[in-house]
């Protein structure tokens, strides 16, 4: 395995789960950087990882629980902190608050389906990585995502309609 092409490629794809995670662009490149230095520190064990993705996103997910633990954070952001930092994306308050909303729901999910709604909706992977990457099959992963997605729906609608349709 090299280095370079191995693990410096995938920074942007763990940048954007620590940034889902942490609601912090900087404490999320923080944790990026450090499993960029673990990842090399264990340089001894490449030849033994099938799939350096999957272990890196694996790394990068513990060491920003392991942050908010330590932090006693919210493991939300703040009030107001939009989920991706785009000045385009955020157009109004509201659209804040939704984007707010939304991130907590996803938190709010039960292992896998939060990780399949941040691999597949966030990081964009295809049904067949994710299925690599949480050791499931590619019709469990539609099935568990379609899942998540319709409990996002109907809390989503519940909380923004107060339970009318």
């Amino acid at each position: 395995m090299d280095f370079r092409t191995d693990i410096l490629s995938h920074r942007d794809r763990l940048y954007r789960l620590a940034l889902s995670l942490l609601g912090d662009s900087a404490e999320a490149e923080d944790v990026v950087q450090d499993v960029m230095l673990k990842a090399w520190e264990r340089r001894e064990e490449w030849h033994t990882i099938e799939r350096p993705l999957a272990w890196l996103s694996q790394m990068t997910k513990n060491q920003a629980l392991d942050k908010l633990r330590k932090t006693h954070a919210d493991p939300l952001p703040q009030e107001g902190s939009p989920l991706w930092q785009h000045p385009n994306l955020v157009a109004s308050p509201q659209a804040a608050d939704g984007l707010s909303l939304l991130q907590r729901l996803i938190a709010e999910l039960p292992p896998p389906m939060d990780d399949l709604v941040r691999l597949r909706d966030i990081e964009g992977m295809s049904y067949r990585e994710i299925s690599q990457h949480l050791h499931l099959s590619e019709d469990q992963v539609r099935v568990y995502l379609h899942r998540a997605r319709n409990r996002i729906k109907e809390r989503y609608m519940k909380l923004n309609h107060f339970g009318l349709s």
